[in-house]
């Protein structure tokens, strides 16, 4: 993923921070199979948060002590996975990891 070749592309719901309105980004991942994956999401800004994969569970993203707000949780509902990245919010649909 971070040679950006990439298994798909897309549109993907987000927002920066909190109380903001989700808006739009880009994502690309790169799928190692079984659930195993990276999502690199790229914010309108240019600025792009890398969110890791393993076995289909959200597990952790590339947040630093520059981000401020260093906590990562995830929740998955049928085959929407909701996740907080810091002060971000994601909202990515299970195809993006899994394909199909």
């Amino acid at each position: 993923a971070g040679e950006g070749k990439f298994n798909a592309t897309g549109p993907l719901p987000c927002a920066r921070s909190k109380g903001q309105p989700m808006g739009q980004c880009t994502f690309g991942v790169a799928r190692a199979g079984g659930g195993t994956a990276t999502v690199v999401v790229t914010h309108p800004d240019g600025r792009k948060r890398f969110i890791f994969f393993e076995k289909g569970k959200a597990v952790g993203a590339d947040l630093s002590q520059a981000d401020g707000n260093m906590t990562f949780s995830a929740t998955k509902e049928a085959d929407l996975y909701r996740i907080q990245a810091g002060d971000e919010r994601y909202e990515m649909p299970e195809a993006v990891v899994f394909g199909g």
